[in-house]
């Protein structure tokens, strides 16, 4: 076996393992075994957008030669993961998934964000045991040392998720309200969003960092949803109240902002910030087919970019997406940092 093959196979081994390990019900105390579940729902929104039962998700592998592709995938499994076991997951989402959605609810919001970072959890939780089966028993194909960092990372990634899920249990169970939640209609976009990102760019936590010679280990999430539902799509924003006088600004902008404006903004989330995300076939078919590329050149540019508040005209719900975007890709993708 040459040394690509077995690098392949050994991290695609322990991401099974992985996969496999992560399986109790995510409710609290619960020991149950969680079931498959969609994070946004799979009736009524992603149905929404899928045709013959199948959207397009983008998927990373660094085992093939375009690392970022998309891949037609069935709704039973797209965009879900296991989260709940049968009884959570049906009683917990009755209010979404059963009724009319009343958007202007904090409950209702507060339960589309719980999947959203469960979802992350989930991801990174997969990761850790990955890592440690990596550096257990396949440190001589892998640098140790790279997996060392790595598994902390994510550790400390999942450290700061459950931060925000206990003030999402404590609001759920006790009728607080810790997040501001923000929500408009906007026409019909064939895409599902489910996401949340660091306000502070890199920047900001170098410089802070260079001042205070620590990580900042309470960063500021912001979290976002993009979906259709009936003849519209909702985009719904949150963070938490403690942070709103640093972020208020930035997120009443997309509430303010026209919908072409608005239209570009979410394109940026999704080219440089945001991984969980499906699009219809229709939409990948008239702008990304033939240039998934693109998200590749993409995700280099974000890695070395230390400004990620910063928008760039490219707009994929737009016919010159792809003319837009081989601009900018002159303009900034080889950028020297």
């Amino acid at each position: 076996m040459n040394i690509d093959k077995a690098l392949a196979k050994a991290f695609q081994d322990c991401k099974s393992n992985g996969i496999n390990s992560i399986n109790t019900c995510f409710y609290p105390n619960c020991s149950e075994k969680s079931i498959n579940s969609h994070i946004l729902q799979k009736n009524g929104i992603i149905s929404s957008i899928a045709e013959n039962s199948h959207v397009m998700e983008m998927q990373i592998s660094k085992f093939k030669e375009e690392e970022h592709f998309f891949k037609r995938t069935g709704i039973n499994i797209a965009f879900s993961f296991p989260c709940f076991c049968n009884k959570h997951d049906t009683e917990l989402f009755e209010l979404i998934e059963t009724k009319e959605i009343d958007f202007s609810d904090y409950k209702s919001c507060l339960l589309f964000t719980l999947r959203t970072i469960y979802n992350e959890k989930y991801r990174k939780l997969v990761n850790v045991s990955m890592n440690r089966c990596l550096i257990e028993n396949h440190s001589d194909l892998y640098d140790e040392e790279v997996l060392k960092i790595s598994l902390d990372q994510e550790k400390m990634g999942i450290s700061d998720i459950e931060k925000t899920e206990r003030l999402i249990w404590d609001d759920l169970n006790n009728g607080t309200e810790s997040f501001v939640f923000q929500t408009r209609k906007i026409s019909k976009k064939e895409i599902c969003l489910s996401s949340f990102y660091n306000y502070e760019t890199t920047t900001e936590m170098e410089e802070y960092l260079k001042k205070y010679g620590t990580q900042k280990e309470d960063v500021i999430d912001v979290f976002i949803n993009l979906f259709p539902y009936k003849n519209d799509s909702i985009l719904m924003m949150a963070y938490k109240k403690k942070d709103e006088v640093i972020v208020k600004k930035y997120v009443n902008d997309f509430f303010a902002v026209n919908e072409k404006r608005l239209e570009r903004k979410i394109t940026n989330l999704l080219m440089f910030l945001c991984e969980t995300w499906i699009i219809s076939q229709s939409l990948y078919k008239k702008r990304i087919e033939g240039n998934d590329a693109f998200f590749g050149e993409a995700a280099e540019f974000s890695y070395r970019n230390m400004d990620e508040r910063r928008f760039f005209d490219i707009n994929i719900f737009r016919d010159n997406f792809c003319s837009k975007f081989k601009i900018w890709r002159k303009n900034f993708i080889t950028l020297k940092f």
